[in-house]
């Protein structure tokens, strides 16, 4: 049985996974000592046990010793000793982790693989897929039979693990240059190459090694791989980086020529110099269809109709000029301006569908009172941060939907009782949860469904108060089995009030303890709240609808 914070039951953390630090309680960015996987796993295997008690400890020793007396020579052969090791136990981690993925020891714990592994070692999802990648290429593997398999790129594996020389940034350049290799290089060519890229490495740094792989790549492939339409379309992309100072953001892209012709046709009006202007005192536009027609229209009209048209058209021209010769901005700000202008155009005109349950468009949350002031930042359904007069301006350019939050980050109204979720609620859900309320989870709303605390099946309500969101990886795992993952809601004494909370499966953790997702809400990380000081969390009920101290709950736990 769930309570809103735990379960009674064994106390203790998740032996299994390290799960059992809070990585809500503290409301840091950092976790404490205690809740760091590597002092509440333990190891069963002696030998295995006593070798890495063993780097702890010595570990532990440098710790205590003060360098300031050391001569730099000492300093400089302590440095580049404990990188060598840093590099040694890099490449062992290739076989550790190929063994749990080859054995399924991370999956259905935290949704993918990469997610699991990300929060196992405290990485991004982008490092821990970088980790697999990795482990694939030079980890140890078994055969059916049981057998032990050298890795796949044995030579470079073994330089790595054996002498520590080859750091990660070797590592991945290896990698990458035998990923994009034709597959008809025969594999005695391939074996040589990797022998002659693992010497190199050893005797160059990251930067040269690279430049070198490149000409060996070009020697071995001057003409590349013959790739078909399908895989050069595998090659575009168009990524957004993560935000900036002053709301910036940076990107990349790889485009094909069919996506460039449209950018090029739509920068040749768009973009002009005068065009899209957002210092010009009157909105610019591009010349609109009516105008078109009206030119059209005017060769059949009368000579008076003519003239008129000929003296609009002479003091539009004018304007146009006029207002070219006072922008001052760059071309690559000009495009900048025209693309912004064509995408908030298309999400104006409402011809792009709907997304979850809402039209295709911008939704922005903000506070009353930063909407009051002016001030502060609004937060869009997929995460961003937008200033507040940004935010105001936009909402004159196209139909928005606006909800409107008290300080506290509650809803004002809207409650509904119908098994799909209305767009009003969806907009609220947006505005209170900002994405999936899975513990650590950093898809955005976008991304993501609305989940009934109380399954409708079992005869809840789709009211506000019970509805969350959860992405469509991990809404999966929500069951009502001890094995599957649970949601309840906080009570309305709790520090986050009527906020969801991620219980993990018995397996993970024996008191299934309710965790609180704080990443769609940073302030909480540099403003925290102690959550486990409330008396919701210091008596946990022991039965179904049992009522805590400080007052009853609101949603009693299932069975």
């Amino acid at each position: 049985m769930l309570s809103g914070d735990r379960i009674s039951g064994v106390a203790g953390v998740a032996a299994d996974t390290g799960f059992g630090g809070d990585s809500g309680s503290s409301g840091g960015s950092c976790a404490s000592a205690e809740s760091t996987p590597s002092s509440v796993l333990e190891i069963e295997d002696v030998d295995l046990a006593h070798a890495i008690a063993t780097i702890e400890d010595q570990v532990s020793m440098l710790r205590r010793l003060d360098t300031i007396g050391a001569s730099n020579s000492d300093r400089r052969a302590l440095l580049v000793r404990a990188e060598t090791l840093q590099h040694a136990l890099f490449a062992l981690s290739h076989t550790w982790i190929a063994d749990l993925i080859a054995q399924h020891g991370l999956d259905h714990i935290y949704g993918s693989v990469p997610d699991t592994l990300a929060i196992l070692l405290r990485l991004s999802r982008r490092r821990a897929s970088q980790r697999i990648r990795h482990a694939e290429q030079y980890g140890q593997r078994s055969a059916i039979t049981g057998e032990r398999l050298d890795p796949i790129l044995t030579t470079t594996a073994a330089a790595a693990a054996a002498e520590g020389t080859l750091d990660e940034e070797h590592q991945h350049i290896i990698t990458n240059f035998f990923r994009t290799l034709s597959p008809d290089i025969d594999p005695e060519t391939r074996h040589h190459a990797e022998q002659q890229l693992t010497e190199l490495a050893r005797q160059l740094g990251p930067d040269n090694f690279k430049v070198a792989a490149r000409r060996l790549f070009d020697t071995l492939d001057p003409d590349g791989t013959n790739e078909d339409e399908q895989q050069i379309a595998e090659r575009c992309y168009f990524r957004i980086k993560d935000q900036g100072q002053h709301g910036l953001s940076k990107g990349t892209f790889l485009i094909d020529a069919e996506t460039r012709a449209y950018l090029e046709a739509a920068f040749a009006t768009w973009a002009k110099p005068g065009m899209c202007n957002p210092a010009a005192t009157t909105p610019d536009s591009a010349p609109s269809t009516d105008s078109i027609r009206h030119d059209s229209g005017s060769s059949s009209g009368s000579t008076g109709g003519s003239s008129e048209v000929r003296s609009t058209d002479s003091s539009t021209d004018s304007s146009t000029d006029d207002r070219a010769r006072r922008d001052r901005r760059s071309q690559g700000r000009r495009q900048h301006d025209a693309l912004k202008t064509i995408v908030r155009q298309m999400l104006a005109s409402g011809d792009l569908g709907s997304h979850r349950g809402l039209p295709v468009t911008a939704v922005i949350t903000m506070t009353l009172s930063d909407l009051e002031t002016a001030t502060g930042h609004a937060v869009t359904a997929t995460g961003s941060l937008i200033r507040m007069r940004d935010a105001i301006r936009m909402a004159s350019h196209a139909h928005h939907y606006l909800a409107i939050f008290d300080d506290h980050g509650r809803s004002l109204h809207l409650g509904r009782t119908k098994r799909i979720a209305t767009a009003d609620q969806r907009i609220v859900l947006i505005a209170a949860d900002r994405g999936c309320t899975f513990p650590d989870c950093t898809r955005p709303a976008t991304w993501s469904q609305v989940h009934h605390i109380d399954e409708w099946a079992t005869g809840g309500n789709t009211d506000i108060d019970t509805l969350t969101y959860g992405c469509d990886m991990h809404h999966p795992l929500i069951g009502p089995d001890d094995t599957d993952w649970a949601t309840t809601k906080t009570g309305p004494g709790h520090p986050y009030p009527r906020r969801t909370l991620g219980h993990p499966p018995t397996t993970l953790d024996p008191t299934r303890k309710g965790h609180i997702n704080h990443y769609h809400h940073p302030n909480e990380y540099i403003y925290p709240t102690p959550e486990d000081s409330t008396p919701e969390h210091a008596t946990p009920p022991t039965q179904p609808g049992t009522p805590r101290r400080g007052g009853p709950d609101p949603h009693p736990p299932p069975t």
